[in-house]
This record gives C-alpha cells, sequence and structure tokens, in this order.
C-alpha cells in the first residue's frame, strides 16, 4: 500500500472516531466516553478533535485553563470549528471577563453560521457598546432562527422596552426568559404578572423567587408590597417591602 493510500485510511479510520466521540456527546449524553476516544485520536495528530475536547472540558468540567490550552490549539492548527469557536468567545465573556475577545470569536462562530451566537452577539452590543440598532439585529436574527435563549431574551426585552416602547413585545420576551429560569426576569415578569391582573399567585411566585437571588429592585420591591397588602391582606409584611423601595429612592404618590 502506498503512503497515500495508507493515509486516507488512517484518516477515515480517524474521521470516523470523531464522528461516533460527537455522537457520544452531543445524542447520548455521554462526556466521559467522549473525551477518552477524541484524547486518543489528538495523541495521533487528528486536529479536528481538539476543539472538541476543549468543548468538553469547559462545559463539562469547567477546567478553564485546560479548555483554552486545547482551544489554542485548535486555531493554531486552523482547526476551531464552529462551535469550538462559539465556546472559546464565551469562555472570553464568562470566565475572562473580556468581551472585547468574545465578540471576535462569536462573530467568526456567526459567520460559520453557528447561530447560537447570534443572542450573545446582541446581548454584548446592547450591554457594552450600547449599539441599540445593531444589537437589534442581532436579537431578531437569534429569535427568527428560535434560538434567542434566556439571557439575550431579558436583554432584547429591556430594549424594546426602553428603547422602542414596545411593551407588548418585552413583557413576552420577560416571561421568557423568567421561564427560563434567568433570575434578572424574575421580578420584571412578576410585576407584569401583577400589575397586569394576570395572575397573583404566580406573580407572588416569581416576586419571591427575585429576593431568594437577590434580583428585587426597589420599583418591583414596591409593587410585590402593594401586591401583600391589596391581595394577601399582609400590611406589615408588604410595608416592609415598600420601604425597601422607598429606601431605595423609589416610591409613588
Amino acid at each position: 500500500m502506498n503512503l497515500r493510500r495508507k493515509f486516507k485510511k488512517t484518516f477515515s479510520r480517524n474521521n470516523d472516531l470523531y464522528e461516533q466521540a460527537v455522537d457520544l456527546y452531543l445524542n447520548e449524553n455521554k462526556p466521559d466516553e467522549a473525551l477518552r476516544i477524541l484524547l486518543k485520536l489528538s495523541k495521533a495528530r487528528f486536529s479536528k478533535a481538539f476543539g472538541e475536547i476543549g468543548v468538553i472540558i469547559y462545559r463539562e468540567k469547567h477546567d478553564v485553563e485546560k479548555a483554552v490550552e486545547w482551544f489554542v490549539k485548535a486555531e493554531k492548527a486552523g482547526a476551531l470549528l464552529e462551535e469550538a469557536t462559539y465556546e472559546y468567545g464565551m469562555l472570553h465573556y464568562l470566565d475572562k471577563d473580556d468581551w472585547e475577545t468574545a465578540l471576535i470569536y462569536l462573530f467568526k462562530a456567526a459567520d460559520q453560521g453557528y447561530e447560537l451566537a447570534y443572542g450573545d452577539i446582541g446581548n454584548i452590543l446592547y450591554l457594552y457598546k450600547s449599539d441599540i440598532n445593531e444589537s437589534e439585529k442581532w436579537f431578531e436574527k437569534a429569535e427568527k432562527e428560535k434560538c434567542l435563549l434566556a439571557t439575550a431574551a431579558f436583554s432584547y426585552a429591556q430594549l424594546l422596552m426602553l428603547e422602542r416602547d414596545d411593551w407588548e413585545k418585552s413583557e413576552k420576551l420577560f416571561k421568557q426568559s423568567a421561564e427560563e429560569g434567568f433570575p434578572p426576569a424574575y421580578a420584571e415578569y412578576a410585576s407584569i404578572l401583577y400589575l397586569n391582573k394576570i395572575d397573583v399567585d404566580k406573580a407572588e411566585l416569581y416576586f419571591k423567587k427575585a429576593e431568594e437571588n437577590n434580583f428585587l429592585t426597589a420599583p418591583h420591591a414596591y409593587n410585590y408590597g402593594e401586591l401583600l397588602i391589596k391581595e394577601r391582606n399582609e400590611v406589615e409584611k408588604g410595608n416592609k417591602y415598600l420601604d425597601m423601595a422607598k429606601a431605595d429612592g423609589y416610591y409613588e404618590e
């Protein structure tokens, strides 16, 4: 067998193992088995495995520095694929507090067609660059592809409420964000439920969740206090929240 045919056969076998590892991770929820195969492939210098190793180590082990090593190896080998590019960007954003570098990699992932990057790009552009028009475009792209996750949905809701005066859509997005478990959205959703007379019991539940997660800000504390007084006849407890809101500079005539 000549060298070229031998290389093709080896590459094909390694590629099959790579696909098996990806399937184990994504479809069978077996990250340890997937990682074992990928590490074996990395020893054979199968560069496609490098970024996937970084993804698993970052997501499942949360070993940031070790994940960085593998992402860098993948990038140097020209094998940082779209999912790994996205995760490397999010690592910079969430663990390195470096939104500028994060944005570079998220744009690269988006250019490669990785749709999960869209909402995070919108989030960073809105929160750190105050680029309303551009962030809205990315939020809309994420929404169109049905990949607007809780964090981005919350920022998009804020943008629509504060910049576009679109309360109807912002309320839907606050609801989505809260129901997907994003703590900053709890009090917003609770106030919507209470003030719009949708569901007092559910409103109280989300006010409690907001307080438990330290996200009960002054306007929402006021609404919670009113709910307790008017709907539960718990005047003493309600006044405690009204006083809390006033102490933070919020009160209504």
